[in-house]
């Protein structure tokens, strides 16, 4: 009875994951995401289920979207987004795999940091915060 009052009594929020990816060069991994038809490119990165860890959810998401299997290294930055979306981003490293398009994600590729194309606000201000702006 206490969980259901606790889940009624507190709001909920949607978490979601991004992976800051670098390459030897220091240039970071976008995705051209085949569902947002105004600002298309974007970090890799999803929603977390319900009770999913954010490193596993994170791997999971990097995976579905790319084909690659990566570590999920270390939290960079942390922000809530409005009033019901808390947006993690996370440092991470490729272990294998390589990129394959999906139904989520048509190509990829890897810019500078200065060299970024137009983004979601939310990514932007996550590497603004982790420091990578």
């Amino acid at each position: 009875m206490r969980q259901i009052f606790l889940r009624i009594l507190n709001p909920s929020v949607m978490v979601g994951a991004m992976a800051l990816i670098v390459d030897a060069q220091g240039r970071l991994l976008l995705l051209e995401h085949t569902y947002r038809h105004e600002m298309p490119w974007g970090l890799p990165g999803g929603w977390l289920k319900r009770a999913e860890s954010p490193e596993i959810g994170l791997a999971r998401e990097v995976l579905e979207e790319t084909g690659l299997h990566v570590r999920v290294d270390r939290l960079l930055a942390a922000e809530f987004w409005g009033s019901s979306q808390l947006d993690l981003l996370y440092g991470c490293t490729i272990l294998g795999g390589a990129y394959t398009p999906t139904d989520e994600t048509s190509s990829h590729r890897w810019v500078s940091p200065r060299e970024l194309p137009e983004m979601l606000p939310n990514q932007l201000v996550l590497m603004r915060k982790a420091g990578v702006l």
